[in-house]
């Protein structure tokens, strides 16, 4: 188990959204870059709840996908809606918090700071508190703290702490724990699975690592090579909570040989 435990998050990350059927629809999507094509006739609808990994060849288009519905790009061709409404109208509700691989943090504020800077940009009125987020985090002992002053395993929590004080229900992730090493990224993967299973977040989350998608996914998204389009969609087969002791099970290795199949599949011969 991680070293600090996110039970209380459950007095206090309790929304009561009405969710649609269907949180996020990519309806034949298309994106173009100038002569470059990133993506091409994308459909994919992610479940409200539903934690979906994207997977593929690096270029193959997850990171474009994500930004589409962070509403930080636009499709050259087909539509994608966000519970319901344009990607650019879920943001201005502020229903849609994004985590980047390199975490977000002013340099000049503290742990406490940076969390409330989402707070001062969105205004929300049914945000959390950042101080009880970031202690549920493991991080109350570290408020006051400068980015400069954490390990990349702690600034990457406040940079995920910032995505989720003001409560959204839908979480981008893109390879935020990309930088760091192998057993810091099990243990910030598990840490993450132990928040999300006391939220009803939403999650589309990119990574390269086969393992990491296996073990923190519902369905596991492969994209090809590019243009982006999607060659298989796998349902992981595994009961939650997901601690460690699962990675060494014969069905995660069977599920994690499963998704790297369907990778390979997706790769150009």
């Amino acid at each position: 188990m991680v070293g600090w435990s996110v039970i209380p998050l459950l007095d206090h990350l309790n929304p009561s959204w009405s969710f649609p059927l269907s949180a996020i629809e990519f309806r034949n999507v298309e994106k173009r870059f100038g002569q470059v094509e990133a993506l091409q006739a994308v459909n994919l609808s992610v479940r409200a709840g539903e934690f979906v990994s994207l997977v593929g060849p690096s270029g193959c288009g997850k990171t474009t996908m994500l930004r589409i519905v962070a509403g930080l790009d636009t499709p050259t061709a087909g539509s994608v809606q966000v519970n319901g409404a344009s990607p650019a109208e879920a943001c201005r509700q502020h229903q849609v918090g994004v985590a980047f691989q390199r975490p977000a943090l002013i340099a000049s504020r503290t742990a406490l700071a940076n969390v409330k800077l989402t707070l001062e940009i969105t205004g929300r009125q049914n945000s959390l508190s950042p101080e009880t987020l970031l202690q549920d985090f493991g991080l109350g002992e570290f408020l006051h703290h400068y980015p400069h002053q954490l390990s990349g395993g702690m600034q990457q929590r406040v940079n995920i702490a910032a995505a989720l004080v003001h409560n959204p229900n839908i979480l981008l992730l893109d390879e935020p724990f990309g930088a760091l090493d192998e057993l810091t990224r099990e243990t910030m993967g598990e840490w993450l699975g132990q928040v999300l299973l006391t939220t009803p977040k939403t999650v589309i989350f990119v990574t390269h690592s086969v393992e990491e998608a296996a073990i923190l996914s519902d369905r596991v998204v492969v994209l090809s090579a590019r243009p982006g389009r999607i060659s298989d969609v796998l349902e992981i087969e595994l009961p939650r909570p997901r601690s460690k002791e699962v990675r060494m099970q014969e069905n995660f290795l069977h599920q994690v040989a499963r998704v790297r199949e369907a990778l390979y599949r997706a790769m150009p011969a």
